[in-house]
């Protein structure tokens, strides 16, 4: 078989042209078929493979852009609400970002996007759409440390919306009152029925007054003296918040610029 091969290719080495071509063109249409079809499909398979790999980036481009959609349109509804806001404040103030952070502090502190170089102080109360956030405490060129309601130094003198009672909001004691705050100082004849909304009394000359701060839930069980102590909803929560408004003038009302329930 080997010797009948050699003599062939020489044979058709050694032949005309026209001749050559001829048994050539023969065998790709007699031997040659299966093979040149393999070929064929193995090309239209690669072909194929190509395009499902295409298809398959596609589909997941949009999947990652239809999953980003709720996001753009949470983050657009916050933004309109935070323009709204800025309308309806009676005092200077300047508008901020969040700026995400990693540190073990993300919960009592937030970073943001302005600093002294847009005019924030010390101490400048910090709000959001739904009421207060907290106060600034370290201010460099162009960002800002808040410390918000959740620290355990915050605290800020609150006052019923009727202003029938005064006392003072901070962050609720114990682990069964997570992410709440406590209304203390109140006197023990003092009457806050739940659903009562606490806004800023403006003294001490930090924040000014009506302010949102929370919403009464109940009576805490616990006697001090002749006062005693409520637990509050807050109006809002930091983990929620992507902008704020910092106050930079510090006296006046507020209670026209906000919502109420």
């Amino acid at each position: 078989m080997f010797l009948t091969c050699l003599s062939l290719a020489a044979a058709v080495r050694l032949a005309p042209l026209p001749f050559a071509d001829a048994l050539a063109s023969g065998i790709r249409e007699t031997l040659l078929v299966p093979f040149l079809q393999l070929q064929m499909l193995t090309e239209r398979s690669r072909v194929r493979r190509t395009e499902f790999a295409t298809i398959v980036a596609q589909r997941d481009s949009a999947v990652a852009v239809a999953g980003q959609v709720p996001a753009l349109e949470g983050e657009n509804a916050r933004l309109r609400a935070i323009l709204g806001l800025r309308t309806r404040m009676s005092v200077r103030h300047v508008a901020g970002e969040v700026v995400h952070q990693s540190l073990p502090s993300d919960g009592t502190t937030l970073i943001v996007s302005v600093g002294a170089a847009d005019g924030v102080e010390r101490w400048a109360p910090v709000v959001a759409v739904g009421g207060l956030v907290g106060n600034v405490q370290t201010v460099d060129k162009g960002t800002s440390v808040v410390y918000t309601w959740t620290h355990p130094e915050f605290a800020v003198s609150v006052t019923a919306l009727d202003e029938r009672v005064v006392g003072i909001a901070s962050p609720a004691r114990g682990s069964g009152a997570t992410m709440m705050l406590e209304l203390r100082g109140v006197p023990y004849r003092g009457d806050v029925p739940v659903g009562t909304q606490v806004v800023t009394a403006g003294l001490g000359g930090v924040y000014p007054r009506g302010i949102p701060v929370g919403y009464v839930r109940g009576v805490i069980d616990e006697r001090e003296g002749w006062s005693r102590s409520f637990l509050l909803e807050p109006a809002v929560h930091p983990a929620a918040v992507s902008h704020v408004l910092i106050l930079l003038a510090q006296a006046g009302d507020l209670s026209a610029g906000f919502e109420r329930p």
